[in-house]
């Protein structure tokens, strides 16, 4: 990781920290008034809460900065995501998307990383289709679908499949487009890791 990335994540993790730390001497004080005050039950109550805060405080932001970030464990793709495709038709213009948002984003390649299956992504007004298959570590993109096996659908208008690959759709319009019709999927749940590339 970098030196400007892993400082931010310190300063957050330090910050995070803080006020937790904050909060907890804050608690401690009200105990220490309420003790005063004759309260002592009470006071009891908020000084453990507050000495509790204090220790996740101080405990989370040292977790969290020593958590891999400056030796290393938390490096982005270790070994690059090979993507071949076909040179033309809609799998081609799959394949140079996928090809980029995994060199922009090494982060999604290390979740196609761990992919294993197929999805086959049809675009209806333009009657196209083109399959994606994902081998942990490699990535196959080929127009049509398989003939047989198990795979997952996707089916939409290109303007949908446009908003889902550019990640502009959010839950509530990937819901909308379902409920609509204007969306299908079959096989959800490989289906769904293969839109968390794109978001």
């Amino acid at each position: 990781m970098k030196w400007g990335a892993a400082f931010r994540l310190a300063l957050k993790s330090f910050l995070f920290g803080l006020l937790w730390f904050i909060v907890g001497v804050l608690l401690v004080v009200g105990a220490i008034y309420l003790f005063i005050s004759g309260v002592r039950i009470l006071a009891f109550f908020a000084g453990f809460v507050g000495l509790f805060l204090i220790f996740f405080g101080f405990v989370a932001a040292i977790f969290k900065v020593s958590s891999g970030v400056f030796l290393g464990k938390n490096e982005i793709s270790v070994k690059p995501v090979e993507v071949t495709y076909e040179k033309e038709g809609f799998a081609s213009v799959l394949g140079q998307l996928i090809e980029q948002i995994l060199t922009e984003r090494p982060a999604r390649a290390n979740l196609a990383r761990d992919m294993k299956g197929s999805v086959v992504v049809k675009v209806r007004d333009m009657d196209a289709a083109a399959t994606v298959e994902f081998n942990q570590g490699r990535i196959t993109i080929y127009n049509g679908q398989p003939v047989k096996g198990k795979f997952s659908v996707i089916t939409a208008d290109f303007d949908v499949i446009n908003d889902l690959a550019s990640g502009k759709a959010g839950m509530l319009k990937t819901m909308s487009w379902l409920l609509r019709g204007r969306l299908k999927i079959k096989g959800i749940r490989m289906a769904q890791k293969f839109q968390k590339i794109f978001s």
